[in-house]
């Protein structure tokens, strides 16, 4: 499988080469259609990167923003997603609010869900995602999406789904499917420290399993782009 690999040594390198990569890649999208739609992982790594890229000249008030996934949480939680995406980028730009595509999770789950769907189907009407941000946990799991992936991950036209996991201190979360993330024009793994670089490792040496492996089905595209941070030494 074939992907872009941008290597890095330190931690100051990963953020400022994952920050120009985002930019050049959404700049790119604006000038093409004078449009960018951009999906947003959370977790830890990608927070400085995000912060770093608050502070680059893009068209903001062109950009439309939607979550890979978030934790069944009120959008107010420490730890939201949505909270910390707004906190470290999104309110930094001044996006314009109706352009954050984000689970209504005050509902009930199957609503969240129903109703995340119906806005993305409203997003894509106009085109494919531009940009997406993923991360790769050490289960193997992007997004929410964590292994082995049930087949509604994969269901063509199926944009959301809800998954639980028992051993996370947030168990459900809202996650978008493998049809999503492969219809990306250019999926961006960021990947930071020696246990993202062993649990990577082992899943080009594995089998071509995306039930297992669901980045597989993302790398399959040809499409991907993948920024690392591979110190010589610690975690």
């Amino acid at each position: 499988m074939q992907c872009e690999l941008i290597e890095t040594d330190t931690a100051e390198k990963f953020i400022k080469e994952a920050a120009n990569l985002l930019e050049k890649q959404i700049a790119s999208a604006l000038v093409k259609s004078g449009r960018c739609v951009l999906g947003l992982s959370g977790g830890k790594t990608p927070l400085d990167i995000y912060a770093a890229l608050s502070e680059r000249p893009l068209e903001w008030q062109n950009v439309w923003v939607f979550l890979v996934d978030e934790r069944y949480v009120a959008p107010d939680h420490e730890e939201s997603n949505q909270r910390i995406i707004k906190q470290t980028l999104l309110d930094k730009v001044g996006l314009p609010p109706d352009h954050l595509i984000a689970p209504d999770t005050w509902k009930a789950l199957p609503e969240c869900v129903d109703l995340y769907e119906a806005q993305l189907k409203d997003l894509f009407a106009k085109g494919q995602p531009d940009v997406v941000t993923l991360g790769m946990a050490e289960d193997g799991s992007i997004g929410s999406l964590f292994p082995p992936l049930a087949p509604e991950a994969f269901e063509p036209g199926r944009l959301a789904v809800s998954t639980h996991k028992d051993d996370l201190s947030v168990p459900d979360r809202i996650t978008v499917t493998i049809p999503v993330l492969t219809e990306a024009l250019a999926p961006v793994f960021l990947l930071a420290g020696r246990l993202k670089k062993r649990t990577w490792t082992k899943m080009l040496e594995g089998g071509l399993n995306s039930r297992d492996w669901p980045a597989h089905a993302v790398l399959a595209t040809g499409r991907a782009i993948v920024v690392a941070e591979w110190p010589e030494s610690g975690e």
